[in-house]
């Protein structure tokens, strides 16, 4: 029988076994390490630096020392100058005396600062003990100079004086010498006691380091060939896995082994794998059933297309047999109405004359518009023949006003004609620029409301020849303003009486002007005011630059507009 474990436990075991757990126990033991080597460093540090004071202090007793026994010498040679000299002459014993009790004074202070440094009761009763040694040297000292001074005040002779004075010293020596010199003993030994400490203190810390750089390499090996070991090979497993899944082999899996978060991460990489190589599968299917979807509709589109070569090719061949079934019986008309007109001279009544030139003039008008016909199916198959000369513009814009005038006495169109002195010549085709300019008319006209007034213009512009075609109607909207000149489109703006164009469209214009090296654009004026004060259509204006010829220069006369 198995036995239940409780929860609690069961999640504690799972995090040991987690590589976390071994992040953090190994994390652990580093910082507690590098506490434990940082505390004994601060430690040896700072008992160095408490030794090396104590040995400053000591040497700088030591030469205080050394100098008090050198100050207490001149003490002893100014009392002898003095006693070979005048008794009154005691000024360099005064400045000996002062010079040994500043020795002392700052014999006192050093004993101050050592014992401040010192940190145990047993060394601070041994500077007790040598302060009581320099105290009891300078009340020595100080006695002697007492008695010295009362000797030489006294009423002695200077003989007695000097044999007493030397007798003081001698006695003051046997007693200072000895002290000084054991001072100076003691001085010595706290030093040498202080550098045993030091040893003591480098070997100890010598040891530590010893016991850290082990303990280091001990960690680093135990952190290599444990945790950081398998964590470098288990990444580069990973690694060589996510390259093969990116270079598509999608049927790579990873070896899942263990309880921690890699063993996870690889059983994750494992599912994303599986999950990759169905997707792969699918999309395998998916673009075998399009690429099958693609052919068909290809072959389809191929069929279209040779069925619109087929009807393309049918309506040019049905647009020149009609242009040509047609143009024969208009060349018998024209014909027999030029003979008629030429042979009947003034025998012919009025009224027959007229209908005569009214049959010619509608059958030259349907002549031109056969040719019109022809024209266009020619530049639909991406060819447009230009047959160049010299003309005058405003005979053209005249002719092709003259085409479209039916249509403007249709909706009651009041149209301004200005073409011109009739001086404005270009190097064109006649045929083509009249016809676009009829469809530029035309358009103007049924994009007009009925009864509005229309402008066309003919002028000199410098060196080139203007013609403008402006409206009062829908216009275009600004954003369609190129858009017009490709071929289909069609803008938003519309006549409300929805009627369709014909003749040439703005697509076509734009491709005639351009080859004769010239340019068309729109622009939307300010508002044409309506004759009933009403100006709510924007209006649009077409503007048809061409090069003009100077006839004048060249020595010809201009020819006469054709009205």
């Amino acid at each position: 029988m198995g036995v239940c474990m409780p929860a609690w436990i069961r999640r504690i075991l799972i995090f040991a076994r987690s590589l976390r757990f071994k992040t953090l126990a190994l994390l652990g033991g580093s910082a507690l390490m590098a506490g434990a080597t940082g505390f004994a460093l601060i430690d040896g540090i700072r008992k160095a630096d408490y030794y090396m004071e104590r040995i400053l202090a000591s040497q700088g007793q030591l030469e205080l020392l050394i100098l008090l026994s050198g100050r207490v010498s001149d003490y002893a040679v100014a009392l002898n100058e003095l006693s070979q000299g005048p008794v009154e002459n005691r000024t360099n014993l005064a400045v000996a005396t002062s010079q040994v009790h500043a020795v002392f004074d700052r014999l006192d202070r050093s004993i101050e600062q050592q014992v401040a440094l010192l940190d145990t009761d047993e060394a601070k009763n041994a500077e007790a003990t040598e302060s009581l040694s320099v105290a009891r040297m300078r009340a020595m000292f100080k006695n002697l100079d007492e008695q010295i001074f009362k000797i030489y005040e006294s009423k002695q002779g200077v003989e007695d004086k000097t044999l007493n004075a030397k007798r003081m010293v001698d006695v003051f020596g046997l007693g200072f010498a000895p002290m000084l010199a054991q001072a100076v003993e003691d001085e010595r030994s706290e030093v040498s006691g202080t550098r045993r400490a030091m040893e003591e203190l480098k070997r100890n810390l010598t040891l530590i380091a010893t016991a850290v750089l082990t303990g280091a390499l001990s960690l680093a090996a135990l952190l290599y060939f444990g945790p950081v070991s398998s964590i470098l090979r288990r990444t580069s497993e990973i690694v060589t896995g996510a390259k093969a899944v990116s270079s598509g082999r999608l049927d790579t899996r990873l070896p899942v082994k263990g309880h921690d978060e890699f063993a996870l991460l690889m059983a994750r990489f494992n599912r994303m794998a599986e999950s990759l190589r169905r997707r792969e599968r699918k999309l395998l299917n998916a673009q075998s059933h399009l690429q099958e979807t693609v052919d068909a509709r290809t072959a389809e589109l191929r069929a279209a297309n040779r069925r619109l070569e087929e009807i393309d090719q049918n309506r040019r061949r049905f647009f020149a047999d009609v242009s040509h079934e047609l143009r024969t019986p208009l060349t018998v008309i024209l014909g027999e109405a030029e003979v008629t007109l030429r042979q009947a001279n003034d025998k012919l009544p009025a009224t027959l004359r007229k209908s005569v030139e009214t049959i010619q003039a509608r059958a030259r008008r349907l002549n031109r518009r056969i040719e019109d016909l022809l024209r266009v199916a020619r530049s639909e198959s991406g060819r447009i023949d230009l047959n160049l000369s010299r003309m005058e513009v405003g005979a053209a814009v005249a002719e092709a006003f003259d085409d479209v005038s039916a249509l403007a006495r249709q909706r009651n169109m009041a149209v301004d004609l200005d073409v011109g002195p009739g001086d404005l010549h270009v190097n064109g085709d006649k045929d083509w620029l009249r016809q676009v300019f009829a469809g530029v008319i035309a358009n103007a006209i049924k994009y007009s409301p009925a009864g509005e007034r229309i402008a066309v213009k003919a002028l000199s512009d410098g060196g080139s020849v203007r013609v403008e075609v402006s409206d009062n109607g829908c216009g275009i909207a600004t954003d369609e303003m190129q858009q017009v000149f490709n071929r289909f489109f069609s803008g938003k703006n519309r006549p409300k009486n929805n009627e369709s164009s014909h003749g040439v469209g703005l697509a076509l214009a734009k491709w005639v002007i351009e080859e004769h090296r010239g340019a068309i654009a729109l622009e939307s004026p300010s508002r044409i005011s309506r004759a009933n004060g009403d100006g709510q259509n924007p209006g649009l204006s077409v503007i048809v630059s061409l090069n003009r010829i100077d006839m004048r220069a060249e020595g010809h006369n201009p020819q006469d507009r054709i009205s």
